[in-house]
């Protein structure tokens, strides 16, 4: 009798824990974090929310593209705001764009924003766009703060040393950071990193080589892949490329330019997974005409020039006009691309003058001295191009007796580019009579060098411009050079890289980023216009200041070669182009992310948002628990209530025996 009496007191005590657990788990008790309860009416929050759509969330999958995932994460974020919140949501590309800034929330708000949100080719910068949800943050005068970080934490959209340390600066309360992974699921993606045109000198019908670089961005796997060049919209070359696990492989093409202006281009490969990464656009420039002024002492002088260059003109690559010097104030030089001066013994300071301003805005200049030169005179013209200082004269015009010949050739100069194969670069000797002696500053270029080791031919840069100075006369008096076949090459491409500094080509930004150029002497009126590939044009207002325009384009979110334009006629060509980081396939674990973001929350599952934005608010619900203690002790109630059955029985059985026998 006693144990039954402590069995039903233990069965009781039993009972009524499991009807207090029931009754507890139904209550949904939580353990507070500090910001409220479920009973309690919950503080207005301050929230910043940062949506990573930049050009990795285009991958393509069959439901669509990756950016469809952070739309739905997104979705998923709504129901934990209510009409007192204040909200922001921000791109986290570069340049920086807000959707809402500081509003409070409304029905309507996230349909909107959902509308804005699209694919773009932008760079991410979580690093930028965390620091600005933090001063955000920091300054509200709301008690509660959260920012909301939905991206696929790529590598290159964080620098972690520079963000530690922002965060760790201050010593205010900060926002709590919530962190949303959007997962990528394929790697299979090849992307065209870069492209550059070989050839410094680029020419009609003559050979034209073009290099790309092209990434295999999966870590474990073999892709191929067909690679085209497209010039001027068409296709001129095709390649078939096949590429190692992560290797970066270069792929040369060489092709034969039947045009001429500016070439617009790009390479493309097959599609995949990111299709934005597959094309890389470029330009350059390939004159019609080169225009030449040549300006002489006198109408009687002899110059072996116009027979030099007579090939190039028969060809029209060379438009020629001579002049002598007493006429030259007559000639407009902005009507030239290159002015040579030959054997003249004075030059005068005012030519000087124009002729520095003509080679800074891009044209070029050839001087070839005469034989009795006016020194200080000449002295002015080299301090001007930074020549160095001209002495005096070696040798003597006419004697053949004693001589220099030609020995060394800085032949990494785009004038020597495809002059010679790699191995034979090699000339007969040519013999030089008499020449000037020069005595070279560093930022002048001795393209040949004679056997004393005294320049023959010296190139500066000049603003925008060339300026070439030739030490030694164009006639035989002073040298073999108009006998030999050497200087018909060196003189037309001396001209040809001169005269095509004028304009501007290969200009290349990428996307997101600002397009500054400045250009001067322009022609009213001043219209000018940026023309993209889907022919749109889009205005440019000009600043001035004297008579330089300064001209900006910040509409380049969108790759592509663009046209400006003043008047209907091209002055450049500006490529646009995706961020190559964008296209790297390595992303951040929620450990890494964890330590440099050491108080973050890591949402694994963004389908649960909201129930984990709950707990982090209010604390950790324990209906859970005490559920499975009621089933715990609900077992162990049945186990004792069976036990207590069977013992009863026993003794019933027992009594029973002990009165047959009696």
């Amino acid at each position: 009798m006693r144990n039954l009496r402590i069995r039903q007191l233990l069965l009781l005590l039993l009972r009524t824990a499991i009807i207090l657990c029931l009754v507890i788990a139904f209550a949904r008790p939580t353990l507070r974090n500090g910001a409220g309860s479920l009973l309690a009416e919950r503080s207005p929050i301050e929230a910043v929310i940062i949506l990573d759509n930049s050009l990795s969330l285009n991958e393509a999958r069959l439901t669509g593209s990756l950016l469809e995932n952070l739309r739905q994460a997104f979705i998923a974020l709504e129901p934990v705001f209510q009409n007192s919140d204040r909200i922001t949501i921000m791109q986290a590309s570069q340049p920086q764009d807000f959707f809402v800034r500081q509003e409070s929330y409304q029905s309507g708000m996230w349909e909107r924003v959902l509308q804005k949100l699209q694919p773009n080719y932008l760079k991410s910068n979580l690093n930028n766009a965390l620091l600005s949800a933090l001063s955000i943050t920091d300054q509200s005068v709301y008690a509660s703060r959260e920012i909301y970080l939905l991206s696929d934490f790529q590598h290159s959209a964080f620098q972690e040393s520079s963000l530690s340390e922002s965060i760790t600066a201050t010593e205010n309360e900060r926002a709590k950071i919530f962190t949303i992974p959007i997962v990528h699921g394929s790697q299979e993606n090849i992307s065209v990193d870069s492209v550059a045109v070989v050839n410094q000198l680029i020419e009609t019908n003559q050979p034209l080589q073009i290099k790309a670089f092209i990434r295999n961005h999966h870590p474990d796997k073999y892709l191929n892949t067909l690679t085209s060049v497209m010039l001027n919209g068409k296709r001129v070359s095709q390649q078939k490329v096949s590429l190692a696990p992560g290797q970066l492989s270069e792929v040369r093409y060489q092709l034969t330019l039947t045009e001429s202006g500016f070439i617009q281009g790009r390479i493309e490969t097959e599609s995949d997974i990111i299709q934005e990464d597959n094309r890389r656009y470029f330009n350059f420039y390939v004159p019609e005409r080169i225009k030449v002024l040549h300006i002489y002492p006198d109408a009687a002088y002899q110059s072996f020039l116009p027979l030099v260059i007579q090939p190039a003109i028969q060809r029209n690559v060379f438009e020629y006009e001579g002049e002598a010097l007493v006429n030259w104030t007559a000639r407009n030089f902005n009507e030239f691309d290159m002015i040579v001066l030959e054997g003249l013994e004075q030059i005068p300071e005012a030519l000087v003058n124009r002729l520095n301003f003509f080679v800074e805005q891009g044209g070029g200049t050839l001087v070839i001295p005469g034989e009795n030169i006016t020194i200080p005179q000449y002295r002015t013209l080299f301090n001007t191009f930074q020549f160095g200082s001209i002495l005096t004269m070696q040798g003597t015009p006419g004697s053949t007796s004693s001589f220099l010949t030609l020995e060394n050739f800085m032949w990494d100069h785009p004038v020597f580019e495809g002059l010679f194969e790699d191995n034979q670069r090699k000339l007969n000797p040519i013999e030089v009579y008499a020449s000037y002696r020069v005595k070279t500053q560093a930022a002048s270029d001795v393209l040949i060098s004679l056997s004393d080791r005294s320049p023959l031919l010296l190139h500066n840069q000049t603003g925008k411009g060339s300026a070439f100075f030739l030490t030694t006369g164009l006639s035989p008096e002073w040298s073999q050079l108009p006998l030999k076949g050497f200087i018909v090459p060196l003189i037309y491409r001396s001209t040809y890289y001169a005269g095509t500094q004028k304009v501007l080509d290969r200009q290349q930004i990428r996307t997101g980023e600002i397009y500054q150029q400045q250009f001067t002497n322009l022609e009213t009126p001043y219209d000018f216009q940026m023309e993209g590939d889907n022919a749109v044009a889009v205005k440019l207002n000009p600043r001035f200041k004297g008579a330089d325009v300064f001209l900006e384009f910040r509409e380049s979110s969108l790759p592509g070669n663009y046209l400006l334009r003043h008047n209907n006629r091209t002055l450049s060509v500006v490529s646009v182009n995706s961020w190559p980081e964008e296209s790297e396939m390595t992303f951040y674990t929620s450990e890494e992310l964890l330590s440099f973001l050491p108080d973050a929350y890591y949402f694994n599952d963004p389908a649960t948002i909201a129930e984990q934005v709950q707990q982090s608010r209010f604390g950790q619900e324990l209906w859970r628990h005490f559920l499975i203690a009621a089933f715990i002790l609900l077992l162990i109630e049945m186990i004792v209530a069976r036990t207590g059955n069977r013992d009863a029985t026993a003794e019933d059985s027992g009594d029973s025996n002990v009165a047959f026998n009696n």
